[in-house]
């Protein structure tokens, strides 16, 4: 959020590329070669301390109180929002951050005050004319919740933030930019995020459930910005990230349906982001003011979030794809990633990849259903919808004996039997003795124990750099 006029940003597009159905990846189906989902927890790591870095690196201090970042990470002056996703970032990291209390402060400063309770307890953005709406308010009331701050003194009034979402909320039961604006998908699901960390048992969560789910047919299962728009990748991951939140229990066949449109339409190697933009009035359509806000989307990352909440379990090629696509190479620094406005450098696309992989670091081994067995060197999760199969028919279909990997392992072994044959082969003619023979045996018996030893020793490696 807090988009300013002068920035470039692309047309709006509510079909993006990540909305269009390229690749087919039926649950139990996966490309050639890809049968194996491997996500190396070293890797993860690495780019989690890569993007903490780049937040660490670009915070900037306020004119006022505190500090925090602008989602164009290479602009200097903070922004509520931005402000409000950065700390979030290393309070999900588990991290500490030198500056928490600053940005803590700087966002206790920008809370609005007024009589009216419309306006009072929220935050606006930098194009919203002093209004405060949803895009600001629900992701800064998520943070303070998920931080634990409503018992300090010097943080935001978390209970007026809460307020102002219940008040904003629109009689059809979804969240518009503010009271009276036409409810949005993605913005329901904002204020939903927050509530359902609020107070999840709220009637103002139930309502705004049944708007998010009414209308879901077989013909239409996923979501678009608003709910007679076409389905796009972002909006139908976002809404069903926003259910396993506020209603994890819920399982119906139209929200499978949802995943099964999802996994059917994602590109795991598409790293598009776009920029969904529409007007706002706050005095109703045709009156004024009116303002433009915009909202960044980084499609993959949230739809591999949306995944691994699937309640079947996740598809395991698919998130091995997109994550080996959200991991490839490293996190730069946003002054040397791409040119402003384009995405690369702002705090949105750091943020989503950033969310995903903390939620792959989370992930639980086997769900309830699932048979999990423990081999000596590994572990391996049988799903619940293949337990009456043998282990044996689920692994990989591969040669019994790899006559090269044979070899490279046991070597010396092989040296040794060739050389014992080879003596007794020249005691047998008459070459040597077998006084001979048990001499030329000694030196390679004591050679591959030596081998064998050393490397059982051998240390494991490190982590990828």
């Amino acid at each position: 959020m807090n988009q300013t006029p002068q920035l470039p940003a692309p047309a709006p597009r509510a079909d993006p590329p990540s909305a269009l159905p390229r690749t087919r990846l039926r649950r139990g189906a996966s490309r050639p070669g890809e049968d194996a989902a491997v996500i190396d927890m070293a890797v993860l790591d690495t780019r989690l301390n890569e993007s903490l870095d780049v937040l660490r690196d670009t915070y900037a201090p306020a004119l006022g109180a505190g500090g925090g970042w602008y989602h164009e990470l290479t602009r200097p002056e903070p922004g509520t929002t931005a402000t409000a996703l950065g700390l979030l970032a290393f309070v999900e990291a588990g991290r500490p951050f030198e500056y928490f209390d600053d940005g803590l402060a700087f966002l206790a400063d920008r809370q609005t005050s007024s009589p009216d309770a419309l306006r009072d307890g929220g935050w606006a953005t930098k194009t919203s004319l002093g209004m405060p709406v949803v895009e600001a308010t629900g992701w800064i009331a998520r943070f303070l919740a998920r931080a634990r701050c409503d018992l300090r003194d010097d943080a935001p009034d978390l209970r007026r933030a809460y307020q102002w979402l219940l008040h904003n909320q629109n009689p059809d039961g979804g969240w518009g930019s503010l009271l009276g604006c036409r409810s949005r998908v993605w913005l329901t699901c904002l204020a939903l995020r927050a509530l359902s960390q609020l107070n999840p048992y709220d009637p103002a969560v139930d309502r705004g459930v049944e708007w998010l789910t009414a209308d879901r047919t077989a013909h239409r299962p996923g979501w678009g910005p608003t709910q007679a728009s076409r389905p796009t990748i972002t909006h139908t991951a976002f809404a069903l990230v926003t259910l396993a939140e506020a209603r994890p229990d819920l399982r119906s066949e139209r929200l499978l349906d949802a995943y099964d449109w999802l996994l059917d339409n994602l590109d795991p190697d598409d790293e598009h982001t776009w920029i969904e933009t529409y007007d706002v009035s706050p005095h109703g359509a045709g009156s004024k003011p009116v303002w433009r806000l915009a909202l960044w989307h980084y499609g993959l990352p949230i739809a591999l979030a949306a995944l691994l909440r699937d309640p079947r379990g996740p598809h395991g090629p698919a998130a091995a794809r997109a994550f080996r696509t959200l991991t490839r190479g490293e996190v730069a620094g946003p002054r040397w990633n791409g040119y402003p406005g384009s995405g690369r450098t702002s705090l949105w696309t750091l943020w989503w990849r950033l969310e995903t992989l903390i939620a792959l670091a989370r992930l639980p081994l086997a769900g309830s259903a699932d048979v999990l067995h423990w081999l000596p060197d590994a572990a391996v999760v049988q799903r619940a919808h293949a337990r009456e199969r043998p282990l044996a028919e689920l692994l990989p279909n591969r040669r019994l004996i790899d006559p090269a990997t044979l070899v490279r392992r046991h070597w010396a072994a092989a040296l040794l039997v060739l050389v014992c044959l080879c003596s007794a082969f020249g005691v047998a003619i008459g070459v040597w003795g077998w006084k001979d023979f048990w001499l030329s045996v000694i030196l390679p018996v004591i050679l591959t124990g030596f081998s064998e030893s050393m490397r059982r020793r051998r240390t494991q490696r490190g982590p990828p750099p």
